[in-house]
């Protein structure tokens, strides 16, 4: 039987009685119909896990006992890093979603020409949308480190200030190859267009960084397509995917 995982915004330890949120408690209660007795784990994103029983069915604040502590590491020794110009429409949840699930540690969404404008009152709701759907994918998938989302970075100062091993961009028109890149590689970041891609000047900016132009294959991608498609390309070449 498959446990449910809930991620609590808080500290757990063994023996502890806590409360869940209302949001979780809701999903625990109304929508899995969960009983007193049954099994949990927790998480907070600190690392490792906790079991966990359900105490009550109170579905704006359902109780948990905590009753052990689970030392249990599922995260990528690939630090990856990922520059994602902001698309339009749920999209960009999506990418966010499956770079999550595929063990992304950071997250950048980056203004470019051709991406989707987001005033300051709509990327407030955003972030905390795409924040619950980065932790959602971590329920899911078995993380226990939820992905850092930063603020939105405009294009130029992204692809400057970013630090890694490799760093590379997607570029249909590149005639490099993921498998041409060659040696051990413990961190990397990678640029990946909106809709309509990166402008051939974006492009060239970002290599004068130090960013390396590469292909995925023949087809073009599209933009919730490409970035993990990428993800799990370099995570099977460097990653725990191979």
């Amino acid at each position: 039987m498959r446990v449910t995982r809930i991620y609590h915004h808080g500290d757990l330890s063994e023996g502890a009685n806590i409360k869940l949120s209302p949001a979780a408690s809701s999903h625990l209660i109304r929508v899995l119909r969960s009983k007193p007795g049954t099994p949990l784990v927790l998480f907070n994103g600190q690392g490792g896990e906790y079991q966990a029983t359900l105490i009550n069915e109170n579905n704006k604040a359902a109780e948990v006992e905590v009753t052990a502590f689970c030392d249990i590491d599922r995260e990528s020794q690939l630090n990856i890093t990922l520059l994602q110009c902001i698309s339009r429409s749920d999209r960009m949840d999506t990418t966010i979603q499956k770079a999550t699930e595929l063990g992304v540690k950071t997250i950048l969404p980056v203004t470019s020409e051709r991406s989707a404008h987001i005033n300051k009152s709509s990327f407030i709701k955003k972030s905390g949308r795409w924040a619950q759907i980065a932790i959602s994918a971590c329920e899911q998938s078995g993380r226990t480190t939820v992905p850092i989302i930063h603020s939105i970075t405009d294009f130029d100062t992204a692809v400057t200030t970013t630090d890694s091993e490799l760093k590379l961009v997607l570029d249909p028109t590149a005639t490099t190859r993921l498998g041409e890149l060659k040696g051990e590689i413990n961190s990397l970041a990678f640029l990946s267009g909106p809709e309509g891609g990166l402008s051939d000047e974006e492009i060239r900016r970002a290599c004068d960084a130090g960013y390396t132009g590469i292909k995925l294959g023949e087809r073009v991608l599209r933009t919730e397509t490409a970035a993990p498609a990428c993800i799990a390309a370099v995570q099977t070449l460097w990653g725990d995917l191979g």
